[in-house]
């Protein structure tokens, strides 16, 4: 998805009351950590912020990014409203200002899968270079279970042009559990589970499926 279509959706006010409520998985994540033991958080991918914003309240030190200018002036402005250091960049996870070894932990919800499989593939070693060793990472994606699977464009096995997303046009990827092995390459999967249910598509009712993945870097 181009960065215009994202910048049309964040700017659009009814899109925010939703994605600025945090996860309760990453909730539960958060919980699970130590600030003190794996202090240093990048948000990939962070939208409104909302999980950024979580961490921070839980005194971890935070990064985010996320390729909308818009999205990340919200984050600033969040920040600034409840006195919260996050540091934030208009950017991707493959942007050269990061260095290896530089998180403890990265979270990546609703975000990587979007475009072909090898910028996944390439995402998520990038992601694996960027922790530290030891490092956790936290993603989603939809598997091939999810409603919106098969549906629209076929742009490559398993990757459709998506026509009934919220953000039309958007590509996704679909993922396997042995896909998911495969992908993880350097790291060891600490727990996979799948979230499924129905939700409310522009006013259709549809089913979806997505993997929770908690990884540590080897």
């Amino acid at each position: 998805m181009t960065t215009d279509v994202w910048e049309a959706y964040w700017k659009d006010q009814d899109n925010r009351d939703y994605w600025e409520q945090p996860a309760p998985e990453v909730l539960d994540l958060i919980r699970s950590l130590s600030s003190v033991e794996r202090p240093q958080v990048l948000d990939l991918g962070c939208g409104l912020g909302r999980h950024a914003i979580a961490f921070a309240l839980a005194q971890f030190s935070v990064t985010a990014i996320d390729a909308s200018p818009t999205a990340i002036r919200h984050v600033k402005e969040w920040a600034d409203r409840l006195k919260l250091a996050i540091a934030t960049q208009v950017c991707d996870v493959f942007a050269e200002s990061f260095t290896n070894d530089s998180f403890d932990v990265v979270v990546s919800y609703n975000v990587i899968y979007h475009g072909m499989r090898d910028r996944f593939a390439s995402a998520i070693q990038r992601v694996r270079g960027l922790l530290k060793p030891g490092g956790l990472f936290f993603f989603t994606c939809p598997s091939r279970q999810d409603g919106k699977y098969g549906v629209g464009e076929q742009v490559a096995p398993h990757t459709y042009r998506c026509t009934t997303s919220v953000t039309p046009g958007d590509i996704h990827y679909f993922a396997d559990e042995q896909d998911l092995d495969t992908l993880l390459v350097g790291f060891r999967t600490q727990a996979r589970w799948k979230s499924e249910g129905y939700w409310d598509n522009r006013v259709e009712r549809q089913f979806y499926s997505n993997w929770h993945v908690r990884a540590e870097r080897i």
